[in-house]
């Protein structure tokens, strides 16, 4: 069953290619990439739900900025400088990704044209502490790269 769907970069395409795209790196040393740029074809982000208990790494990117989230020691990078580390002492289990897409679409009053896009990318990831209270560690990315970090 082929797990991909096509990249429609045309002019008359309705979806603009992604400020930032996802590759998720695996236990088994398998990488899966949002885009197939060989191919040209775009990966489900279901293959990464679907071996989600392999998953170390996961980075979302672009040309100048890379945002990592570790899932085996529970860090957040950004372009490789450590970003995030509650209580270096304290124990985190079972940690998991959390990553989605908001979207602000504002529509104009008189002709109900789309007037503004706007994407947010919520990246982070959630675990449970010693006491297994549940924490959630969430990067808020605009498509230019800027973030805030929150809990």
């Amino acid at each position: 069953m082929d797990n991909s769907i096509s990249i429609n970069t045309g002019e008359n395409n309705s979806m603009n290619f992604p400020s930032f795209i996802w590759t998720a790196k695996f236990n088994n040393c398998d990488d899966i990439c949002q885009f197939d740029f060989i191919n040209g074809t775009e990966n489900r982000f279901k293959l990464v739900q679907d071996n989600i208990n392999n998953l170390k790494y996961f980075i979302l990117w672009n040309k100048n900025k890379c945002f990592t989230v570790d899932l085996i020691n529970g860090l957040i990078y950004f372009n490789k400088e450590l970003l995030e580390k509650i209580e270096s002492n304290e124990i985190k289990y079972n940690l998991r990704l959390i990553f989605f897409r908001r979207h602000q679409v504002t529509i104009g009053t008189s002709d109900l044209k789309e007037k503004n896009h706007l994407i947010h990318y919520h990246l982070g990831y959630q675990y449970l502490d010693k006491n297994l209270n549940n924490h959630k560690i969430i990067l808020i990315i605009d498509e230019n790269g800027n973030w805030i970090l929150g809990e």
